[in-house]
């Protein structure tokens, strides 16, 4: 009778383990102890080039016409392994700002991508310290830059929140958390295979209609084509880091977030994905690749020059670190 009991205990306590992941996707199969099967990331390797930085990480570039958007299209992708025990992602924060390139190189990160928006319309929180709240009222016009979040205390929880789904309140399911890390941005652009990216800004808009709106509204934000950062997650434990390059007319038009919402499920299929801060601030970083001086591989575009140092100084940034 004591063994039945013992085992019943031991099953509710699994059932009850496996309950609370429902934020961090296939978290349950790293929590049982079971392997995850590890299927290839990239779906169609038509244009697209694959390079090896290290075990669990790779990099892919695209610079092509993409059939997504019918635009010419320069994409950087970066693939890390949750399941490699040898590298983390680190969220960094800098109140004075900085370069992608300047901190990945004082860091000694492997990789890097630009992160969240303006401090004031997002909650963040790096290393378990607090340093925004979200400072807008809710009728402010940057309000919106919240909707989801990024969250992690290691690589086996790591995962990506609609937390403002269905009207819930965001910030206060912030508060709330638990993680060592948090960073909101907004749209959310893919909720579990669903593709919610795709109806985020109001349909009835023209092109016209749309460039009429103030910069910061969200139809407009997110409405035209502008350069564009990402991060996805997929079921068999891979993070994205994804920018999309623009502003380059018959070279790299740039994206939509219905557009990019297309392109991330047709080349990638995640079962989450997230838009995080573009335009000038998008900027990848890749150890010994791109230029020879910044490593930075996309076209940063606050210099006005079609070259890798246009880089904008920003305070918050994504790095893939050696633990």
């Amino acid at each position: 009778m004591k063994m039945i009991t013992f085992f019943i205990t031991l099953l509710l306590s699994v059932a009850m383990l496996c309950s609370s992941c429902s934020v961090t996707g296939n978290r349950e199969k790293t929590l049982l102890g079971n392997p995850v099967v590890k299927v290839p990331t990239l779906l169609d390797k038509t244009n697209w080039t694959t390079d090896t930085i290290a075990n669990g990480i790779i990099y892919y570039n695209f610079a092509a016409k993409d059939e997504v958007s019918d635009a010419s299209q320069i994409v950087n992708v970066l693939e890390l392994d949750l399941t490699n025990p040898d590298y983390t992602l680190a969220l960094r924060y800098v109140p004075e700002c900085s370069t992608l390139s300047e901190l990945a190189k004082s860091a000694g990160a492997i990789a890097g991508m630009n992160a969240g928006y303006e401090q004031e319309a997002i909650y963040l929180k790096a290393e378990n310290t607090v340093f925004s709240e979200v400072a807008l009222a809710p009728d402010h016009l940057r309000f919106w830059k919240h909707e989801g979040a990024v969250c992690w205390s290691n690589n086996e929880d790591i995962g990506i929140w609609f937390a403002g789904k269905d009207g819930v309140d965001a910030i206060a399911c912030y508060k709330a958390d638990t993680h060592r890390n948090l960073i909101a941005s907004a749209p959310m652009l893919v909720d579990n295979y669903v593709p919610c990216g795709v109806s985020f800004v109001d349909a009835a808009y023209t092109p016209e209609q749309l460039n009429g709106l103030d910069y910061e509204d969200k139809n407009r934000h997110q409405g035209v084509r502008h350069p564009r950062t990402a991060i996805a997650l997929t079921e068999d434990r891979d993070l994205l880091l994804i920018t999309v390059d623009g502003r380059r007319s018959g070279q790299a038009e740039g994206m939509n977030a219905k557009e990019l919402t297309g392109f991330i499920v047709k080349y990638f299929s995640p079962q989450y994905a997230l838009n995080m801060d573009g335009g000038g601030s998008t900027t990848m970083y890749v150890i010994g690749r791109g230029d020879n001086v910044t490593n930075v591989v996309n076209y940063p575009t606050d210099n006005g020059i079609f070259d890798h140092r246009g880089e904008r100084k920003v305070s918050t940034h994504f790095l893939v670190m050696r633990k």
